[in-house]
């Protein structure tokens, strides 16, 4: 009898509790648009917060796991970068709405720029996630076209990224799990893989930078990725 390859069981659990918790958020969000008193709809919104978050990091793994068994093969087309950061906006509103945060979408609406979709997608979902929660007020997302480079960026009135978390730039910086933060920097390292997929024919590849200089005086998440081609 053959062993068990319990990695590719928990795989697969992963890929079906994910299927599972879009069928959740799908009822939630459909609840979310009937007449309700106060109370339900503030835990209709904590609801589709814990759920998209738990959904974000059941997507890192099983996108981390496709990679490292060269599973998963990047899928590059030109895309509209102003929609994928409204996409993003929308897939969060109930939740800032519930937060009374304040969220601005800085980008040129006819940007385009060659990515994967579903990985920078995902990305800005996962960091998304963790900006409504430490945030005070406001949230920005930007993006912008430097030269070769497109710099999408996530800004908030926060107290900032950890000095640990800061000059993160690449897998290589990826943290080590942090009991005492409770950070198992299962986010950091999916970023930075995200903007290693996104390599140029000459070798140059994406990257990600962390500082506490942003915009709204807060921590600043940037993606930088290359043209490709």
């Amino acid at each position: 009898m053959s062993e068990l390859d319990f990695s590719a069981v928990l795989a697969i659990g992963i890929h079906d509790m994910k299927n599972s918790l879009n069928r959740v958020l799908s009822a939630v969000d459909a609840l979310s648009g009937c007449e309700c008193g106060k109370d339900e709809q503030e835990s209709l919104a904590q609801l589709q917060y814990e759920a998209r978050r738990m959904k974000d990091n059941l997507t890192l793994l099983l996108t981390i796991y496709r990679h490292d068994h060269g599973m998963y093969e990047p899928n590059f087309a030109e895309t509209n970068v102003f929609e994928l950061l409204e996409d993003a906006w929308l897939n969060n509103k109930p939740m800032t709405e519930h937060c009374k945060l304040s969220f601005v979408i800085d980008c040129d609406e006819q940007l385009i720029w060659t990515l994967d979709d579903y990985l920078v997608t995902s990305l800005i979902e996962n960091v998304l996630t963790n900006t409504i929660k430490y945030t005070r007020g406001a949230i920005r997302l930007s993006a912008r076209e430097d030269g070769n480079w497109l710099c999408l960026s996530v800004d908030d009135d926060g107290a900032g990224f950890p000095a640990g978390m800061l000059g993160r730039r690449r897998l290589r910086d990826s943290a080590e799990p942090d009991a005492k933060l409770g950070s198992t920097g299962l986010g950091l390292h999916f970023c930075a893989l995200v903007a290693e997929r996104h390599r140029r024919s000459d070798g140059s590849c994406g990257f990600i930078e962390l500082s506490n200089a942003g915009s709204l005086g807060g921590g600043h998440f940037e993606l930088k990725l290359p043209a490709l081609g």
